[in-house]
């Protein structure tokens, strides 16, 4: 198979910079110039971390460390950014220093000639920023000369990225890169050029990534609340340093904070929608905390295409648009008209997330349509999934409406993602009544006769789920003692069916069961109705 002229390019881009940055002389470069004896200034990390892992890290258990890692980022590279010097900071013991100090050592020892993976701007600056961020932690337990040996290789690195950051990065990792700019700026040398840049491509990014609705353009909540952390960072690092906070910085942070509520279900954790997972409560109840913004979350985010209904103790959550612009949709979903429901702290009906692992197997299958809580028509996908990340064809028109009748909310959402191929409009409405007792779901589809389809209602790990009355519903029942009948309505719901599924919310993946119904298209329209039913309890009881 012929290789594409963008990863020939990629190949002879890597080639020219091994030759160019694993030079001697350009390292030599690199050490041109003073370098401190101590950092100038201290930046705090402020975010929690978890003894468990740094347990896990000391006791010499990677795997452990690696798989239950809430960071966001793979094992390798969590090592490479030295993440988790927070977990070890949250054990708090002398030995988690020393194993902080040894860890830094070691790789100064292996890794500090130029790498590819190890230099990439984005694990640089995350690099650069954590030894900063927590030398007050560790520098108790580290000698003068691993102190003098670690500055000199930090003002190396950030030389570097003075060098090559690039105006290209997005998300997560453009904030990366500005952000080691910015701690390696205040807290080692070159300040003004390092700042100049940083603050240059912060305001780039933060024009083209966060929407008027404080959403952001990458449609994934996780996403969402990194960037707002790292956001965060960089406020408090100019604070400390007594320099002005950009207005920019200031509006998307203030707007962001209501976004980030919108996503939380009652458990605290995240919905599940183009490559999310649940995250750490604790981190997004600090996050929301260090962001000093007031403001309940919003019930619709217009620009980021997602609608929130919520009636009594009933969360809806709603995906009302298509897969996320070029070059932003790297780690989208094909969860097109997808939906989530929770009650109370209790989580019903949940997509089935994304693993943290970039294994294109994974991809491939969590990233279907048919991992979400919608219609999926044969074994396609509303739009194309690429393994590699991102998306090829995808629908040219996605439309959603919303509007309350007698106190029960609807949404109605409409798009065209397989037409193209298999001549068939989808069209889901969904309405919560007024008490939250109730959600109700129809699915039209319109066009091509003959084609099959099935509609998934992935059901959350902790809750049991049976199918009753000969299979004509399902009880769904959840820790608390809480009972819901699941009903399709008129002849499909004869035939309800239950498999199994798979939750992938943090660390490993978690084995759960899937309702489903299936059928085939008409030349009439093909209504699919449902409910989702609270059970009434016996008089003295609650549910």
């Amino acid at each position: 198979m012929e290789k594409s002229p963008v990863k020939m390019l990629q190949q002879i881009r890597r080639r020219v910079q091994a030759v160019t940055y694993g030079n001697p002389l350009y390292r030599l470069m690199l050490d041109q110039g003073p370098v401190p004896d101590r950092l100038r200034l201290s930046i705090l990390d402020p975010w929690p971390g978890d003894a468990k892992l740094g347990q896990a890290l000391i006791a010499s258990q990677p795997a452990l460390f690696d798989e239950e890692s809430s960071l966001g980022d793979g094992g390798q590279k969590n090592a490479l950014t030295f993440d988790f010097l927070r977990d070890l900071r949250a054990v708090g013991s002398d030995l988690a220093r020393r194993k902080a100090v040894s860890m830094i050592h070691e790789w100064l020892q292996d890794q500090e000639e130029w790498d590819e993976e190890a230099w990439a701007p984005d694990v640089l600056g995350a690099r650069l920023s954590n030894w900063i961020a927590f030398f007050d932690f560790y520098g108790v337990a580290a000698s003068h000369d691993f102190t003098k040996q670690m500055i000199v290789s930090m003002v190396r690195q950030l030389r570097h990225l003075i060098h090559v950051a690039p105006a290209h990065l997005t998300g997560i990792e453009g904030l990366c890169v500005i952000k080691g700019l910015v701690y390696g700026g205040l807290a080692l040398i070159d300040g003004q050029r390092a700042l100049g840049i940083a603050l240059d491509l912060l305001t780039r990014q933060l024009e083209a990534e966060v929407l008027p609705d404080g959403g952001t353009v990458f449609r994934n909540p996780a996403v969402h609340a990194s960037m707002l952390r790292l956001l965060i960072d960089l406020r408090t690092a100019l604070r400390v340093a007594q320099m002005e906070i950009p207005p920019d910085l200031t509006l998307a942070i203030a707007r962001m904070v209501p976004a980030l509520k919108f996503f939380r279900h009652g458990d605290g954790g995240l919905a599940l929608f183009n490559g999310a997972r649940e995250g750490s409560a604790l981190m997004l109840d600090a996050t929301l905390t260090m962001a000093e913004v007031k403001g309940r979350a919003l019930k619709r985010l217009a620009h980021m295409g997602y609608e929130r209904l919520t009636a009594g103790r009933s969360l809806l959550l709603v995906d009302a648009s298509g897969p996320p612009p070029r070059p932003y949709d790297r780690n989208a979903h094909a969860g097109l008209m997808s939906f989530e429901f929770s009650v109370g702290r209790e989580r019903l009906i949940a997509n089935c997330g994304a693993q943290e692992k970039q294994d294109p197997e994974w991809r491939r299958a969590l990233a279907a349509t048919a991992a979400h809580n919608t219609v999926t028509l044969g074994d396609t996908n509303a739009c194309e999934v690429l393994v590699e990340g991102g998306m090829g064809h995808r629908p040219r028109m996605v439309d959603s409406q919303r509007f309350e009748q007698e106190g029960v909310q609807y949404i109605d959402i409409t798009h065209d993602g397989y037409a193209p191929r298999q001549r068939v409009m989808m069209q889901r409405v969904l309405a919560l009544t007024e008490e939250g007792d109730e959600l109700r779901g129809k699915d039209i589809l319109t066009g091509a006769s003959g084609r099959d389809f099935t509609v998934r209602w992935h059901i959350h790990p902790d809750v049991n789920v049976m199918l009753a009355q000969g299979g004509s519903s399902a009880l769904l029942r959840t820790l608390s003692g809480s009972g819901w009948r699941f009903r399709v309505h008129g002849s499909l719901g004869e035939a309800l069916g239950l498999e199994t599924s798979v939750y992938c919310a943090k660390g490993s993946p978690r084995r759960t069961l899937q309702l489903f119904v299936t059928g085939r298209t008409t030349t009439a329209p093909l209504f699919i109705e449902w409910t989702l039913t609270r059970e009434k309890t016996k008089k003295g009881n609650r549910s």
